[in-house]
């Protein structure tokens, strides 16, 4: 079987979750399957194949393609053409039998090519107000729905999201496939003090603080986040834990976000992904309560570096976190601030710091791999 792949997703080059899952979750398909070829699909003036996971030029193939972006979103939203299988039949003289679209975006196919799309979350649709302009518009070209009415098979990256596309779309649970995601990357619990030191220096970070990893957008709900901190600082006038707010803005596509300046608070901005474990590491633990998430990466994230968790008990969270995180209501900053308190005490750091490390081992790309090729076949 050929598999045409459309990988757009990844040519800005970002380490989001979308791209994440895309890199992972390929470059586990080319471990476990050694039966079918790939054919991965772009767009772009400039050769972006650098974005691309390592894969074995022999059984997989990249067709290029340098169309106006702009021009060809609206030609494949309203005209249905051309059809991205005939595309890369001309490329490469070969057509394609179905075709995985793991983020989705206008993607005509033929009807003899089958179309499977991964569905991450449906913020978009149920919270609009979060997104900047160019994103709704975005939203609005792409017409998710149709991508979902079009596809033959639909992946959800968890039972929330499942849920959310029976609820909002009224999509068959038959045509609707939950493969959870993992682990990106190879993080795990950096012990060095050589190394933690050399980080903490680069980003200023203190001895003692708490952590949330995220894009600085509303629906990570940071304004509880900052008004939980203030309460446990109340609660704890001679403690001297901050607060360190890592991650980046992204106003292009995220509306928003107002944090007050607290002399507490830190932002050291995008931390590199070498970075990643050692600022994990150092925290007394992360604070991760999103109002609203297909999966939530930075759960298994903190896990796997030994960090106990504090999250949110809505959307995908519980399903991700299990019993090895603190599940707390995250629209009520006292909740958010008892498990803040909760990490002060050794007792409770030193169980959900393995609890974390045995609940990590649970998901795995290899097992993403293998069931994704399931539906595909």
């Amino acid at each position: 079987m050929r598999i045409g792949v459309d990988v757009r997703a990844l040519m800005h080059g970002r380490t989001s979750g979308v791209e994440n899952y895309i890199r992972s979750l390929l470059k586990a398909m080319f471990v476990v399957d050694d039966e079918h070829t790939y054919v991965l699909f772009y767009n772009c003036k400039k050769d972006c194949k650098k974005f691309l996971p390592e894969f074995d030029g022999r059984r997989v193939k990249v067709v290029r393609t340098k169309y106006p972006n702009k021009l060809l979103h609206v030609m494949w939203r309203f005209l249905k053409w051309p059809k991205i299988d005939h595309l890369i039949e001309k490329k490469i003289g070969q057509k394609i039998d179905v075709m995985w679209v793991p983020d989705p975006r206008p993607t005509p196919v033929s009807e003899r090519v089958r179309k499977v799309t991964t569905i991450h979350d449906l913020a978009f649709e149920r919270f609009p107000q979060h997104f900047s302009w160019r994103s709704r518009l975005w939203f609005k070209i792409v017409n998710p729905f149709q991508e979902i009415e079009t596809s033959s098979k639909i992946i959800a990256v968890s039972e929330f999201t499942k849920r959310e596309l029976e609820e909002v779309y009224k999509i068959d649970s038959e045509k609707v496939k939950v493969i959870l995601e993992a682990l990106p990357g190879n993080l795990k619990p950096v012990t060095k003090k050589i190394e933690l030191e050399k980080v903490r220096k680069k980003y200023n970070l203190p001895k003692r603080y708490f952590l949330t990893f995220s894009t600085l957008e509303p629906r990570k709900n940071l304004e509880n986040v900052l008004k939980a901190f203030s309460i446990f600082q109340r609660m704890h006038p001679l403690e001297t834990y901050r607060l360190i707010m890592a991650g980046r803005s992204d106003p292009k596509m995220f509306g928003k976000v107002f944090l007050k300046d607290h002399p507490d608070i830190r932002f050291p901005g995008f931390i590199d992904e070498n970075d990643k474990a050692a600022v994990y590491s150092m925290a007394q633990g992360l604070i991760f309560v999103s109002t609203y998430e297909g999966f939530g990466f930075p759960v298994l994230e903190g896990m796997a570096c030994g960090t106990p968790v504090v999250t949110s008990k809505v959307s995908s969270m519980p399903e991700v976190a299990g019993e090895a995180a603190i599940l707390v209501d995250p629209y009520d900053s006292v909740q958010i601030a008892d498990g803040m308190e909760r990490l002060t005490r050794l007792e409770t750091v030193e169980e959900y710091r393995e609890k974390g490390l045995q609940r990590v081992k649970e998901f795995s790309w290899k097992k993403a791999a293998k069931r994704t090729l399931k539906v595909l076949e």
